[in-house]
Formats: C-alpha cells, structure tokens, sequence
C-alpha cells in the first residue's frame, strides 16, 4: 500500500512528554504538531480507534514556509518568502527612458529591466542610447552593492572568529 503509515501506533502513558496522555516517541513530527496544534481533539483522545482515523485523515504538508510570514526589513512589513526573496533581488532604480522610479532585479540585463512598463513598446523600435547608459550603470551600482555586502560579511565573521590561544 502507498500509505503504510497512514495509522500511527499510539502509546498511552501519563507523565511522559506528550499530549493529552498520547506520548510522542511513536508519532511522526506532523501526527506531533498535529496534536500541539489542535487543543479540540481531546474528546477523541480516549478511544484510540477514533484518534487513529482523524490522524489518518490528517495528512500534513511540508510547505509551511511557503504559507509562513515572514518580516520584510527593507519595507517594513509582513510577506511570505517567495515576496521577501523578491524585495532583496530588486533594487530602486530610474527608467532610462522618463525617469519614473521602478524595481529593477540585480541579476537581469535585459533591456525591460530598465525602463518602466508603460514604455516597453519603445523598445521595440530600438533600444535608446539611455538604456545603455543606465544598464551600464545599473551593473556598477549592483558590484558596488554586492562589494559592500561582502565587506561587511568580512567583519562579522572577522569579529566572530575565535583568537588563537596563546601557548605560554
């Protein structure tokens, strides 16, 4: 069967580490936090066929941290990661054609990346010598930016780094 653990073997003990007199050794981590989570199971707790067929019926996913919010600190609010991973791959920029402020992503080149989207059908025509003055400078701001990072990851780790004992 696809579901050999389906129906967990559950153990009653009191005092052990546990919920509601279930002990945790026999349980996987989802049946675990399940328990934690849900304080209104404790009426099916006492008979074990019951409890066996809601965790069965409960079946976890492994995707937490994509519903999980986390705190943004460049913009000063809550988002989930796929967002947060997005807000540090941009960067404020100007639109090389109107000088509009966008979002530009550090690691795209392409000529979109510099001008705002209301002037993309501009591009199609050609691309303007201000695009590539602003890719140009767009790549120098990106080095100097990851060339800071680096010089500050330096000096934590410099600073966290344990001094060589001294034999005397």
């Amino acid at each position: 069967m696809a579901y050999a653990k389906k129906y967990p073997h559950i153990k009653y003990k009191d005092g052990v580490r546990g919920k509601h007199g279930v002990a945790f050794e026999t349980l996987s981590k989802l049946h675990k936090r399940f328990l934690l989570e849900h304080p209104n199971i404790k009426d099916f707790v006492k008979d074990e066929q019951k409890l066996k067929a809601v965790l069965g019926l409960f079946r976890g996913s492994n995707d937490r941290h994509k519903t999980k919010l986390f705190y943004d600190w460049i913009e000063g609010d809550l988002k989930k990661i796929d967002d947060v991973y997005d807000s540090y791959r941009s960067i404020d920029w100007a639109c090389a054609i109107s000088g509009r402020p966008i979002k530009s992503k550090m690691g795209d080149f392409s000529a979109r990346n510099f001008v705002h989207p209301e002037y993309w059908d501009a591009l199609e025509v050609g691309i303007n010598q201000s695009v590539l003055k602003s890719s140009l400078e767009f790549r120098q701001k990106c080095q100097q930016l990851l060339l800071n990072e680096q010089k500050e990851l330096m000096k934590v780790f410099k600073k966290n780094a344990n001094p060589r004992k001294r034999l005397d």
